[in-house]
């Protein structure tokens, strides 16, 4: 009995409560809309539509972008005027999950102009209220999309043909490094290899050298100084070589460690060509066109019985035309001797002391205010963006605290803090610094000694950039990512706080890039910013995109590395950091042309027809009206091949004619092979010699001996008749001739 009232109370209490939950329900849901198969004249629109439980319909609204902004110009609704499809709209049901929604917009009856971009966005209701999704773009492919490379540019092969049977490095791939850099003028690159070539003078198992263009193609010159067996081998070395000026005619090199500190094996120094004099170990060089010029001139080191490891000299910072260099140690260096202040083990951090190499001087940097002896423990501030463009001025920290060494002076720069101060970034002359403290940001004036908060509600997260000059400053706090400006209000460039991606923002190895005045600023992120959609076509999950901040184009804000059409990205973009070689991290590569007219990515996406590898390639983003582009707000090229290994972006020259990258295909037609560097270069491109005759089967075969009189022989090489190049060739099997090409899918496009 009591058991059946139980039950018949469970069934009233479900009569009851189904309802309800029922009326609870509210209005549709449209948690994303999205475009695919987006040719000059079609596309078709896609959206998720959860009905939540209610017969609902659904329908997509879209008119030209140039429509949507005279109606906001005007005061409108976006969307006044727009077309809806299916006009009578379509029932997707009364599921309480998300439904695939979508529409195809065809000929005759939905035709879309080519090159034009529109809006659009779905529309769903149900018997409660409409739900209206997501905004977004999509613009049609122009008909007849030009293929090629972009503004006239043309492969040229930069790396020899001839590398002893080895290839060129990428980042980090010696021994955690590799240099490479290019002039800040165009015409010349630096790499790093395994192997020995171009007139090596010995074959270490890091080597470098330069390529310079002239004007029948590359020409490359190594520039490895003789080293001893052993010095180099384990990682973290990294190539010799650190760093070079901006003009790549001085590099710093390091002597690396005698037999990697195994006793009893030390080698004689070599000498070094130009100076006759030996390599001293552990110290660092100034190569230039005179020869080899040592910033520390101690060379006995027989006196220690410790580990190398122990007075190990590391670069800290330069100045980018080398006249200073900022070094690291945790001996007591002197330009004639070498006392070592830590035991066996480690170099210790605490034991570690800064110096400043400067016009042939040797001077200690990390004095704290009014005192003449060291304080060790200090460490550079940053390895770029911490010395002046003079080097007259280095940021440094010890114990936690920020200080600054101008001159014969050191000044603490977070003093009115309290100490505790991080670095983040300064002027090019070094009088003005930025630097946080408890999510607060301080712009320091060393001319008046005063550091201002500039953001008193705190949250700051990091600095991306600031101008040469430091008006103009980038920073993330918890809400959005910031552009601040000397004397005018603090303006947003994207909401939320992840609109830049972490590796933005630390001053190490950031992955932004700011333009020459500071005024277009390109940075990564995983958020989905605007209207672009930047969830993966196959995961669903986020995608990295590279933006453009450009506040003298319209819209300011422009997805770079987004496909052009509006669909989902198939890869994430990316653009190189601080190359790290080695212990140091001092140099980031060009990505971003000086006016901030044209960007260098690197993507999996193919963003392009001709990209059909499934592969990183490099794309170049030049804005409307800079080199052949005509498309608003700009135009997505290839730079490297798009179809056989891909590349990797390495470099470009400061007004971005010349960009270098890293490819394992064949793009000229004396490339035999291997992993060379390459540049796309404006105006480039070399003649390529005539193709060798080919031949098949038994016609492959070997000119006949010259006749004893050869007089009247028509195989004698002459001017008019030329020896033949014959390249064999396999006789196709008659079961090759026909062939079934498959191409790879990607979402549709294809």
């Amino acid at each position: 009995m009591n058991r059946g009232r139980l039950g018949l109370a469970l069934l009233v209490t479900l009569a009851l409560v189904a309802p309800a939950k029922a009326s609870a329900l509210g209005p549709p849901q449209i948690p994303a809309t999205w475009v695919t198969d987006v040719t000059p004249t079609s596309a078709t629109l896609r959206a998720e539509v959860n009905p939540e439980g209610r017969s609902t319909t659904y329908r997509f609204q879209y008119l030209t972008a140039a429509e949507y902004q005279a109606n906001l110009d005007a005061g409108h609704d976006g969307f006044l005027g727009a077309r809806s499809v299916p006009a009578a709209g379509a029932n997707i049901g009364s599921s309480s999950s998300p439904q695939l929604a979508f529409f195809n917009l065809l000929g005759p009856f939905n035709p879309l102009v080519p090159a034009t971009a529109y809006r659009y966005r779905a529309v769903a209701s149900n018997e409660l209220s409409p739900a209206e999704g997501m905004v977004r773009t999509l613009r049609t492919e122009a008909a007849g999309t030009p293929s090629g490379l972009p503004d006239g540019r043309g492969w040229e092969m930069v790396s020899p043909i001839e590398k002893g049977g080895g290839a060129i490095a990428g980042p980090g791939a010696i021994f955690g490094g590799a240099e490479i850099q290019a002039a800040v003028a165009g015409g010349a690159l630096t790499f790093s290899s395994a192997s020995a070539f171009a007139g090596s003078l010995g074959a270490p198992p890091a080597s470098q050298y330069l390529s310079r263009r002239a004007a029948g193609g590359w020409q490359t010159e190594s520039l490895t100084a003789p080293l001893a067996s052993g010095v180099y081998g384990d990682h973290p070395d990294g190539s010799p070589y650190r760093l070079f000026s901006a003009d790549l005619g001085q590099g710093l090199l390091f002597g690396g460690a005698p037999c990697r500190g195994q006793p009893g094996c030390a080698s004689p120094a070599p000498p070094l060509p130009g100076s006759g004099a030996p390599l001293a170990y552990l110290t660092y060089y100034l190569r230039s066109a005179s020869g080899y010029l040592s910033l520390l001139d101690a060379t006995d080191f027989s006196h220690t019985v410790v580990a190398p490891e122990h007075f190990r000299v590391a670069l800290a910072a330069a100045s980018p035309d080398l006249s200073a260099v900022v070094l690291s140690s945790c001996a007591a260096l002197s330009a004639t001797a070498i006392e070592v202040l830590s035991g066996p083990g480690e170099c210790n951090p605490a034991a570690q002391n800064l110096y400043r190499w400067s016009g042939g001087e040797l001077e200690q940097l990390n004095l704290l205010p009014g005192q003449s002896s060291g304080a060790p423990g200090a460490a550079i501030a940053a390895p770029i963006g911490a010395v002046s463009a003079d080097g007259a001025r280095v940021y440094w920290t010890e114990g936690g605290d920020l200080f600054l060494r101008q001159g014969s002076q050191t000044l603490q720069v977070d003093a009115g803090q309290g100490g505790g101060g991080e670095f983040q970034t300064a002027s090019a002359d070094g009088r003005v610094a930025f630097f946080t403290k408890d999510g607060h940001l301080y712009r320091y004036d060393a001319s008046t000694e005063t550091a201002a908060d500039l953001t008193p509600s705190g949250g700051v997260l990091g600095v991306l950039a600031a101008s040469a000059d430091a008006t103009r400053l980038y920073y993330q706090d918890g809400t959005a990512l910031w552009l601040w400006q000397q004397g005018a209000p603090v303006s947003q460039i994207a909401a939320g706080a992840d609109a830049a991606a972490p590796s933005d923002y630390p001053p190490a190895a950031a992955t932004v890039r700011l333009s020459a005045d500071g005024t277009r600023l390109a940075f990564l992120s995983a958020a989905e910013i605007g209207d672009y959609d930047n969830r993966d076509a196959e995961t669903h999950a986020p995608d990295t995109e590279l933006y453009l901040y450009d506040p003298g184009q319209q819209p300011p804000l422009i997805c770079a590395s987004c496909q052009p059409t509006g669909e989902r990205p198939q890869g994430s973009a990316s653009i190189p950091g601080a190359l790290v070689n080695g212990t140091a991290a001092a140099y980031r590569p060009r990505a971003l042309s000086a006016d901030g007219g044209r960007l260098f990515f690197d993507t999996g996406d193919a963003l392009i027809k001709a990209d059909t590898n499934s592969r990183l390639d490099v794309y170049q983003w030049e804005r409307q009206g800079e080199g052949d582009c005509s498309l608003s707000p700009g135009c997505v090229r290839l730079i490297s091949g798009g179809r056989g290994e891909g590349g990797s972006f390495l470099d470009a020259s400061a007004d971005a004619a010349d960009a270098f990258f890293l490819t394992g295909d064949s793009l000229v037609g004396a490339d035999p092979g291997s992993i060379d560097a390459y540049d796309a270069r404006v105006g480039g491109g070399f003649a390529e010699p005539g193709s060798p005759f080919r031949c098949l089967g038994d016609a492959c075969q070997p000119l006949p001996n010259a006749p004893e009189d050869p007089t009247p022989g028509t195989i004698i090489p002459s001017s008019g008749n030329p020896p033949l190049k014959i390249v064999r060739e396999k006789p196709r099997h008659p079961r090759h001739r026909h062939h079934h090409h498959r191409k790879h899918h990607r979402g549709g496009r294809r």
